[in-house]
C-alpha cells in the first residue's frame, strides 16, 4: 500500500513540474507575442515610408500641373506642352495637355502631339470630373479613379487623371468659387499608376523574403513582386492561384480596413508565397495613400493602400535558438528540483515519525489548553454583562426611585395648591368685567397653575413607565397620522414639512402609542427650534436589519458642550420646558431594543436618528 507522504511528495512533484512547463509556456508565448509586435510594427513603418513616398510623387505632380496650366494658358500651349513633357516624362507622366473648354473631346494642345485622348485607347472621365466640380473644392486637383485604356500603348497598364481647370489668358488655375460658364480651359497629366506603384515598392524586402504590395480603389493590385498578379482584381487572382483555401480573412480585412482607408497591423491565411504553395499564416502591415485630405472629398474618396506581407513561421525561425534554449534551462531546472525533494524525503522518513507524534501530543496539550481557556473568557464574559445590565438597571432604579418619591411629595404638596390658586383665579375672572385690567392677571395665574399640574403629571408617568405592547405595524402609516395630528398646530409656525418615506420599508413590531409620542416630541422639539420658520423633514430607510427614521430641521442647533446632556432627565434648553421629553423618547426606544443619535451644527440645524431593529 503506497504511504501518503510518497502520494503527496508525487503531487509536489507533478505541481512543480506543471509550474515550469506552464511558466515555460506562457515565456515563449510572450516572446513569440513580443516579436510579432515589434515586426509588424518594422512592416508598418516600410508600408508608410512607401505611401509616403507615392503621396509625395503625386504632390510634386500636383504641383507641376498647377505651374503648366498657368504658363499654358498664358503663353503657348504647345511650347508649354513640349517644355513640361520633357520634364515630366520621367515622373510617369504619359501625356500632358489641354482642353480649350469643358467636356470638349478635341484637344487645344498636348504631348506627345495628339488631337483626341482616343487615338490612345482613352476618354477624359468628364463624369467623374463633373461630380468633383459641382463640390467647389477650393485649391483641390482632381485625381481620377485608375483606367485601363482600351487599345493603344498604354493598353497594358493603368492610367490616372490630374486635372485642373483654368481661364484662358491667366497663369492660374481658377478659383472654386467662378461659375462654371466663365471656365474656358482645363489642363491635365495622364500618369502610369503601376510604374509609379513599382518605383516606389520594388526592393522593398520585410524580414527575409516578406514583399510589398500597392491596391487602388477598387481593389486591383497596382504593384505585386509576382507580375502575373500586377493589374488584377486582389479578391480573384488570390483564388485562381490556390483554390484550396479559403481567403475569407483576408478579403473582409481588404473590404473593411484596408480600402476603407485605414492603417494597422493584422494576420491572414495565404495560399502560397513565392514558389511554395502550401497553407500558411501570415503577418500584415497596411498603410494608405490619400490622394485629397478627408475634409476635401467630394464623392467616394480614392484612396490606395499600402501592405507588407511575411509568412508567420519566417517571423518564429528567428527565435528558435532562443525558444530551445529557454527548455534546455526549464529542464534543467526541473532535473534539480525532482532531485532535491527526493533527496530531502529520503531524509525526513528517518525522524519524521518521533516528530509526527511530538507534535501531535503538543497539539492535543495546546488543544485543551485553549478549549479551557474559551470556556474561562466566555465565563467571564457573560459575568461582566450581567453585571453591567444589573448594575445599569440598579442605578436606574435607584434614581427614578428618588425621583418618584419626590415626585409624588410634590404630587401630594403642591397640586392641590395649584388646583385651588386655579379655581378661584378662574371664579374671580367671572365675578368681573371682560374689559376689566385684571383679566390678564388672572389669566396668567390660570393658565401657570395649569402649567405646573401638567408637569407633575409627566414626572408621575416618567417615573412610573408603562411596558410596550408590541404589535406588528409600518412606521410609516405611524409618521403619517402623527402629522395629521399636528398638522393644524405646524402650518401656524411657518416651517415646511417634507416626508421622504420609502415605500418598501418592512414591517416591525412596536408600540403604535409610544411611537406617535416618541414622533410628536421631536417634531415638537423641531419646529420650536425655528421660530424664524425653516425646513423640517422625516425620512425612513431601510437598513440590513433594521430601519432607520430620520428628523432633520434647519434650526437654531444644539451647542456641542450641551450634546452629552440632552437625554438626561429634567435638562432642557428651553425657558418652560419640564427636561423630560428626550429622557422618554430615549427609554420608549430602549424598550424597543433600538438606539437614538443625534448630530448639531449650532446655526445649521439638528438630526435624530432613530433604528429599530427588526427583531
Amino acid at each position: 500500500m503506497i504511504k501518503k507522504p510518497i502520494i503527496i511528495s508525487l503531487i509536489i512533484l507533478l505541481t512543480i513540474s506543471a509550474g515550469v512547463v506552464l511558466v515555460a509556456y506562457r515565456a515563449n508565448n510572450e516572446l513569440q507575442q513580443t516579436v510579432t509586435e515589434q515586426f509588424n510594427s518594422q512592416q508598418l513603418t516600410l508600408s508608410r515610408k512607401i505611401a509616403q513616398d507615392i503621396r509625395t510623387h503625386f504632390e510634386f505632380l500636383e504641383t507641376a500641373l498647377s505651374t503648366y496650366a498657368g504658363h499654358g494658358f498664358a503663353d503657348s500651349p504647345e511650347r508649354a506642352s513640349q517644355y513640361y513633357y520633357r520634364i515630366l516624362r520621367d515622373w510617369q507622366v504619359l501625356i500632358l495637355g489641354m482642353f480649350s473648354n469643358l467636356l470638349d473631346e478635341e484637344l487645344l494642345a498636348s504631348s506627345p502631339e495628339i488631337k483626341t485622348l482616343t487615338e490612345l485607347g482613352l476618354s477624359f472621365p468628364w463624369d467623374e470630373f463633373l461630380n468633383f466640380y459641382q463640390a467647389r473644392t477650393t485649391g483641390t486637383s482632381f485625381f481620377s479613379r485608375t483606367i485601363k485604356p482600351e487599345s493603344g500603348p498604354y493598353a497594358n497598364t493603368y492610367v490616372m487623371f490630374i486635372a485642373m481647370r483654368g481661364l484662358r489668358g491667366m497663369g492660374a488655375p481658377i478659383d472654386a468659387e467662378s461659375n462654371i460658364a466663365e471656365s474656358s480651359g482645363l489642363t491635365f497629366f495622364v500618369v502610369d499608376a503601376m510604374e509609379i506603384a513599382r518605383r516606389y515598392s520594388t526592393g522593398v524586402v520585410s524580414g527575409k523574403t516578406g514583399y510589398p504590395w500597392v491596391l487602388d480603389g477598387k481593389g486591383r493590385f497596382m504593384y505585386h513582386v509576382e507580375d502575373d498578379f500586377s493589374g488584377k482584381d486582389s479578391f480573384s487572382v488570390r483564388e485562381q492561384r490556390n483554390p484550396d483555401i479559403s481567403y475569407e480573412k483576408i478579403n473582409t480585412l481588404t473590404r473593411e480596413k484596408i480600402l476603407a482607408g485605414m492603417e494597422g497591423t493584422d494576420w491572414y491565411i495565404s495560399g502560397w508565397h513565392w514558389d511554395e504553395i502550401s497553407r500558411m499564416k501570415k503577418l500584415l502591415a497596411y498603410s494608405p495613400v490619400i490622394f485629397l485630405p478627408e475634409e476635401q472629398y467630394y464623392y467616394e474618396a480614392n484612396i490606395w493602400s499600402v501592405g507588407l506581407t511575411a509568412p508567420e513561421a519566417e517571423v518564429y525561425g528567428l527565435i528558435q535558438p532562443v525558444i530551445i534554449r529557454q527548455w534546455t534551462v526549464a529542464g534543467l531546472f526541473l532535473f534539480i528540483a525532482i532531485s532535491g525533494l527526493l533527496t530531502l524525503y529520503i531524509i525526513s522518513l528517518r525522524w519524521n515519525k518521533s516528530l509526527t507524534q511530538k507534535v501531535m501530543d503538543k497539539t492535543a496539550h495546546l488543544t485543551r489548553s485553549q478549549e479551557l481557556l474559551r470556556k474561562e473568557k466566555e465565563k467571564v464574559e457573560l459575568s461582566m454583562n450581567s453585571l453591567m445590565k444589573t448594575q445599569k438597571k440598579l442605578v436606574e432604579s435607584e434614581r427614578f426611585a428618588a425621583i418618584g418619591e419626590a415626585a409624588a411629595h410634590l404630587s401630594h404638596e403642591i397640586k392641590n395648591p395649584l388646583m385651588l390658586m386655579a379655581g378661584f383665579a378662574n371664579q374671580v375672572s367671572r365675578s368681573l368685567p371682560e374689559d376689566d385690567s385684571n383679566q390678564e392677571k388672572l389669566r396668567v395665574i390660570a393658565d401657570e397653575a395649569k402649567r405646573l399640574e401638567k408637569m407633575l403629571i409627566q414626572v408621575r408617568d416618567f417615573t412610573r413607565p408603562q411596558q410596550p405592547r408590541k404589535k406588528t405595524g409600518q412606521i410609516n402609516e405611524i409618521i403619517r397620522e402623527t402629522y395629521k395630528l399636528v398638522q393644524s398646530e405646524l402650518d401656524m409656525t411657518g416651517v415646511k414639512f417634507k416626508l421622504n418615506l420609502d415605500p418598501d420599508l418592512p414591517s416591525i413590531k412596536l408600540d403604535k402609542s409610544q411611537m406617535k409620542q416618541v414622533l410628536i416630541n421631536l417634531l415638537k422639539n423641531a419646529w420650536e427650534a425655528m421660530p424664524g420658520g425653516g425646513t423640517l423633514s422625516v425620512t425612513t430607510r431601510s437598513e440590513e436589519d433594521g430601519i432607520k427614521v430620520i428628523i432633520e430641521d434647519t434650526g437654531v442647533g444644539i451647542p456641542q458642550d450641551k450634546m452629552k446632556k440632552i437625554f438626561s432627565p429634567f435638562f432642557t434648553t428651553k425657558d418652560k420646558g419640564t427636561g423630560l421629553g428626550l429622557a422618554v423618547i430615549y427609554r420608549i426606544i430602549q424598550e424597543h431594543n433600538g438606539n437614538v443619535n443625534v448630530t448639531s451644527i449650532v446655526g445649521q440645524g439638528t438630526t435624530f436618528t432613530c433604528f429599530l431593529p427588526l427583531n
